[in-house]
């Protein structure tokens, strides 16, 4: 029998489940049910705030089983702003411009950076969702649903 400290237990359970579950695509959520991401989940409380000469965008993750163990922290141009768990979301607000969304998986789910772009206009209603495919790693994608 091999006995595991309570870190590497998680990572071990974490891998486990992953390869198991591999092939399970996460599934959409309406913006309508998804729950505000915890304040203490907030790393950048600047981009939360409201002004004339924002645009509004909103960035959630889809529920599902697949990294459902790990927040995945989301950047514009480079910035953290948030760590979203599944059936979560942020409402940022951002001026007109040209910006880069980035999401990275927290650790022990593995995975890479990956990035889009996002051009804002004022007036402009902007939804954006963290999901994966069956066979592919998390995503950032622009949505309708």
């Amino acid at each position: 029998m091999i006995r595991l400290n309570g870190k590497l237990a998680t990572i071990a359970l974490a891998a486990l489940v992953g390869g198991l579950l591999g092939g399970c695509a996460t599934q959409p959520i309406p913006t309508s049910n998804a729950a505000p991401v915890p304040k203490e989940r907030v790393i950048d409380s600047a981009f939360l705030q409201n002004a004339p000469s924002t645009a509004q965008v909103i960035i959630k993750r889809d529920t599902g089983m697949k990294g459902s163990g790990c927040a995945t922290r989301l950047f514009v141009n480079a910035k953290p702003v948030a760590d979203i768990r599944p059936g979560e979301k942020v409402g940022i607000y951002l001026p007109e411009g040209e910006y880069i969304l980035s999401v990275y998986p927290n650790d022990p789910c593995g995975g890479g950076l990956v990035e889009t772009k996002a051009t804002v206009k004022l007036g402009g209603s902007y939804i954006y969702r963290i999901g994966s495919m069956s066979n592919a790693g998390i995503g950032i994608y622009p949505t309708a649903f």
